[in-house]
């Protein structure tokens, strides 16, 4: 998987994601988005842009919510955006469509 930072305005970031988000890089974006929010004092929103993402695991799907769970109390937004259909229908399976900003590619 690959992970680019694209850092905004206003306290706004935006994440690409490519790949596949599985087992084995989950915990590769979760460092690279805590390492994210601890650089940037005034971070409040974070987009992760998902249109090169083509396969998410229940264990990559358990990483965005632990940062939803880890940041939110902190102020800061997740979001993702561009999400592939099959991408869409696990974060559907598994509820997260429910907790999170989530829009179709």
């Amino acid at each position: 998987m690959q992970v680019e930072v694209q850092p905004g305005m206003n306290g706004h970031f935006t994440v690409k994601l490519s790949g596949e988000l599985d087992a084995l890089t989950a915990p590769r974006l979760y460092e690279k988005l805590t390492q994210l929010v601890q650089q940037n004092p005034g971070i409040q929103k974070i987009t992760l842009h998902c249109s090169g993402l083509t396969y998410l695991s229940s264990a990559g799907a358990g990483i965005l919510l632990m940062s939803m769970d880890n940041f939110t109390p902190k102020g800061i937004s997740l979001e993702l955006t561009q999400v592939q259909p099959e991408v869409y229908n696990v974060l559907d399976m598994l509820g997260l469509t429910k907790l999170m900003t989530i829009t179709h590619a």
